[in-house]
C-alpha cells in the first residue's frame, strides 16, 4: 500500500478515526503516502494540517433535512463527484478510505464507481446517512460496534474492528493507580450545552464534596463558564479544547460526557467508568443506542438529558466514589469493550485489500 487516500470530516466524531488510522498507518507502512480530503467548510483542515497531513478541500453540504432532491444539494453533489473524480485520476490511490459524514461523502462514491479499492469505516451504531448509501458499493466496511442493527452492515465484507483512537489512549489500560475523587467532564469537540449548564448549577455541591474537577466545555461557552468557576471554583480545571486526552484520562476517575463513538472508544479503551448523558437530537438517536450499548455491559450509567432537571448530579457521582469496588468493575468492563488497537487493525486490512484486488485483475 503505498497511497491511501482518507475522507470525511465536520465533526471530531469522524475526523480523530481518521486521524487515528494516518497514525497507524505511519507505525505499520512508513513509506505509504496519505491525504487526507474533506469538505471546504469544517474543521478537518486545521486539524489535519496540525498533524502535518497534506489536505485537499471539497465543496461539502449536510444532505439530511434539506432534502436530497433540492437544487442546492444537486448542485453542490454534482460539484464535488467531478472534483473528486479529477483527483483520483491525478493521485491514483492504492486504496480510498471513508469514515463517515457528508465531507467524504463523494470521494469515497467516485472511487467506489472508478474500481479503486474502497471502504468505509462507521463510528455507530447504527450507520449514517452517507455510510448506509455507500454500503452497497464499497468493497469493505469496518464497524465499531458487532450488533449493528442495519442490512447492509452484516455482510461478508463487514469486519468489526472497534473505533480507532490516539495510540496514546490504549497504552492507559495497563496503568495501575489508586482511587481519588476525580471527574472529567467531556462535551465533545463542540462541547455540549446542557452539560455545561448541569455543572454550573452542581458546581457548590461539587466543591463542598471535595470533587476535584476537570471541565472541557467547548469553545463557544469557554469564556463565560471559565468565569463562573473562578468565581465558585476556582481550584477546578477548565479548557475549551483538550489536546492532551491521555493526560486527561489519566486524572480521571470518572468520566461524564455525551455519548458520540469516538469519546466511548477512548472511554472504554482507557477502562474509565462513565455517566453518560446521549446527545437527543443525534441522527436515528445514535447516542443514546451507543450509550446502551456500554450500560448493558455494566460500564457506564445512563441519564437521558430530559432527566437532567431533576438529577442531582453530585450526589449521584459522590455515591459511585465511595464505592471504589463499583468503580473499578465499572472501569473494567469498559476496558473489556475497548478497542485499543482498531487503528492497526483496519490498516492489516486495508493492505490486504489492496493485495486481493491486485490478485483479482
Amino acid at each position: 500500500m503505498k497511497r491511501l487516500i482518507l475522507t470525511t470530516g465536520g465533526t471530531g466524531g469522524h475526523i480523530f478515526p481518521a486521524l487515528a488510522v494516518a497514525e497507524a498507518v505511519g507505525q505499520q507502512e512508513p513509506d505509504c503516502q496519505i491525504l487526507f480530503v474533506g469538505g471546504d467548510r469544517g474543521p478537518e483542515r486545521r486539524w489535519v494540517e496540525q498533524a502535518h497531513i497534506p489536505f485537499v478541500a471539497l465543496p461539502a453540504r449536510g444532505v439530511l433535512g434539506r432534502g436530497i432532491k433540492s437544487l442546492g444539494t444537486v448542485f453542490w453533489l454534482t460539484r464535488s463527484f467531478f472534483k473528486a473524480w479529477k483527483l483520483l485520476r491525478e493521485q491514483k490511490p492504492d486504496v480510498v478510505l471513508g469514515l463517515g459524514g457528508y465531507a467524504g461523502f463523494t470521494c469515497t462514491l467516485a472511487a467506489a464507481f472508478m474500481g479503486i479499492p474502497t471502504a468505509i469505516h462507521e463510528q455507530n451504531s447504527v450507520p449514517g446517512v452517507t455510510n448506509n448509501i455507500l454500503a452497497r458499493w464499497v468493497d469493505r466496511i469496518f464497524v465499531s460496534f458487532s450488533d449493528m442493527d442495519a442490512p447492509r452492515f452484516s455482510g461478508q465484507n463487514v469486519v468489526v474492528t472497534g473505533n480507532p483512537i490516539r495510540s496514546t489512549i490504549g497504552q492507559l489500560r495497563d496503568e495501575k493507580r489508586l482511587a481519588g475523587r476525580n471527574i472529567l467532564i467531556l462535551g465533545g469537540s463542540q462541547g455540549a450545552q446542557a452539560l455545561n449548564a448541569l455543572m454550573l448549577r452542581e458546581l457548590e455541591a461539587f466543591k463542598s464534596r471535595g470533587i476535584q474537577i476537570w471541565h472541557q466545555t467547548g469553545r463557544e461557552e469557554f469564556e463565560k463558564i471559565q468565569q463562573v468557576y473562578a468565581e465558585k471554583y476556582p481550584e477546578a480545571r477548565v479548557s475549551a479544547f483538550i489536546d492532551d486526552m491521555q493526560g486527561a484520562y489519566r486524572f480521571a476517575d470518572l468520566v461524564i460526557c455525551r455519548a458520540g463513538a469516538t469519546t466511548l472508544a477512548e472511554v472504554t479503551a482507557a477502562g474509565k467508568a462513565s455517566i453518560l448523558v446521549p446527545f437527543p437530537y443525534a441522527i436515528h438517536d445514535h447516542q443514546l443506542k451507543n450509550a446502551r450499548y456500554l450500560e448493558r455491559a455494566g460500564a457506564a450509567l445512563v441519564f437521558q438529558q430530559s432527566q437532567l432537571a431533576e438529577l442531582h448530579l453530585a450526589a449521584a457521582v459522590e455515591d459511585l466514589l465511595h464505592m471504589p469496588e463499583r468503580l473499578a468493575k465499572m472501569g473494567r468492563l469498559a476496558r473489556e469493550l475497548g478497542k485499543p488497537d482498531a487503528g492497526s487493525s483496519i490498516v492489516k486490512e486495508l493492505v490486504d485489500l489492496v493485495r486481493q484486488k491486485k490478485h483479482s485483475v
